[in-house]
């Protein structure tokens, strides 16, 4: 059976994580990169085999390329994406997908059009941890559901900001703390609680010389009726790994990253084959100090969706969502107002 192809759009250091997750998945072959830097590229291509793609739209027109990578800085993520689409190239992009609603709606629209499918990285969806904590609350394990929180002190070094042009701005990271580092934690706790109704939050630039905040605390409510908080920054000396807590009438558990700290329940049980202890792989002093499996298992899932012609996992209307939740606490911090994300969401929406 032939394999199917996939090409990588930047040649960052997030590339290695794709490029070593493809290789290593059977019924995939990695074909080729492609990089405004020329050095990069070759470079990156050297490195794993593969061709050197002069442009992005050569590698777009390749017709043994079936799945495009997309790792370039965040804000080009979309319109990478929606040339990729426009090609008529399946994407998986790194977060976020989008920098607002309306880019990510814009996105949507054209995989859409073209009949494409679009995975959004959110790696830690597919541990272990996450998804026994997700069956455990909806089988009710551990009760009513009164707390949902995740805390996201990381430290990133002057050095880290420095190191791009793009770091800390605006334009091309579209946020700080929450929208480059704390997108994750905010994407897998509204996996597991639920939709969130409301936020309200205070960010502050304390420590780093960048447009974007990099302190911010949010106290969320959720559609369920639960309660809890968001909080995120790069500020904290010597950042500790993010900690995911869910707290019920009959339970509550804690994860450290990819690891199950604590797990409480009335009737004593852990469930069958968890091991409780800390984690042993965290961003939250160094981006390159993650694990490869959560993006392996991730890139595997969307060649099995392409073969089968079923969703991603984690797809477009998912990838969607912690934008929705970021830029609305965003829109909170800018405006001091609680922000209800129903209604932020339709004064925003194109669709």
């Amino acid at each position: 059976m032939k394999k199917l192809g996939f090409g990588i759009i930047g040649c960052g250091v997030i590339s290695d994580w794709h490029a070593k997750s493809v290789q290593a998945i059977d019924g995939a072959e990695l074909i080729g990169a492609a990089d405004l830097n020329e050095a990069a590229r070759k470079s990156f291509a050297e490195r794993y085999g593969i061709r050197a793609f002069d442009s992005i739209e050569d590698l777009l027109a390749c017709p043994d390329i079936s799945v495009v990578s997309i790792c370039v800085p965040s804000g080009l993520h979309a319109p990478l994406a929606i040339q990729a689409a426009n090609a008529g190239k399946n994407i998986i992009v790194e977060k976020p997908m989008a920098l607002t609603i309306e880019e990510a709606d814009e996105v949507i629209a054209a995989c859409e059009k073209n009949g494409v499918k679009m995975a959004v990285i959110s790696q830690i969806r597919f541990t272990e941890a996450i998804r026994v904590l997700k069956n455990a609350i909806d089988n009710g394990t551990f009760g009513r559901i009164v707390m949902g929180d995740v805390f996201m002190r990381y430290y990133r070094s002057p050095e880290y900001y420095a190191s791009s042009a793009w770091r800390g701005t605006y334009k091309m990271d579209g946020g700080g703390a929450l929208m480059n580092q704390g997108i994750h934690g905010i994407d897998c706790l509204q996996y597991v609680m639920g939709d969130i109704k409301s936020v309200m939050a205070t960010a502050k630039t304390l420590v780093h010389n960048i447009e974007v905040e990099d302190t911010c605390s949010a106290v969320v409510e959720y559609a369920n009726g639960a309660i809890g908080v968001i909080q995120g920054t790069t500020s904290v000396f010597p950042g500790y790994p993010r900690l995911l807590q869910i707290s019920g009438s009959k339970g509550s558990a804690t994860l450290e990253e990819d690891s199950i700290l604590r797990w409480d329940t009335i009737d004593g049980k852990v469930p069958e084959g968890i091991i409780l202890g800390r984690t042993k792989a965290s961003g939250a002093s160094d981006p390159k100090a993650i694990g490869m499996e959560g993006h392996q298992l991730q890139i595997e899932d969307m060649l099995h969706a392409v073969l089968e012609d079923r969703k991603p996992l984690v797809d477009m209307y998912e990838g969607r969502k912690p934008v929705k939740i970021i830029t609305a606490i965003y829109e909170s911090e800018r405006t001091g107002k609680k922000i209800y994300l129903d209604e932020f969401d339709r004064s925003h929406s194109k669709k």
